[in-house]
């Protein structure tokens, strides 16, 4: 498949968040989304300072088939890119499209001396985490993902 990746704009958050409804409300995840909240949800982000959001595009196959969006972060001696989430159309997976967003995502932050990216996904064998690591994600053994339960 051949397209182009390019930065996102405000006028992307539409089919932004239609795409993202559609990913997260299928397998694996079968997440409760709806248009509304996933537009509030990829607004929110980017309205974060540092925020990044890179979109593969293909005249030929309906526009937009998948994104990326994060944050840049400052730490005590680095700067960080923290991926808050990557999409792409669930029947065109596998084609290219995520590897093809986060090597566009790599030369922007190297343009930006950041020094690393992260991001949080399922553990397991499930496609997400194989994804990752077949782009050079590794599991950072010294952090954890802790949660906690508010209200009922």
């Amino acid at each position: 498949m051949v397209g182009k990746v390019r930065l996102l704009s405000e006028k992307d958050l539409e089919e932004t968040a239609n795409i993202f409804t559609s990913v997260f409300n299928d397998v694996p995840w079968n997440e409760p989304w709806s248009y509304e909240t996933s537009y509030k949800r990829l607004l929110d982000i980017s309205l974060t300072p540092g925020y990044i959001g890179v979109g593969y595009f293909d005249s030929n196959h309906g526009g937009l088939l998948g994104f990326l969006v994060g944050n840049e972060e400052q730490w005590a001696d680095i700067k960080s890119f923290y991926i808050n989430e990557i999409c792409v159309l669930n029947n065109i997976q596998y084609s290219g499209i995520g590897t093809n967003l986060l090597d566009y995502l790599k030369h922007i932050l190297e343009s930006r001396n950041v020094n690393e990216a992260y991001l949080s996904t399922e553990r397991g064998n499930a496609k997400p985490e194989l994804f990752f690591k077949r782009n050079g994600f590794s599991t950072n053994e010294s952090r954890i993902l802790m949660s906690i339960e508010i209200g009922n």
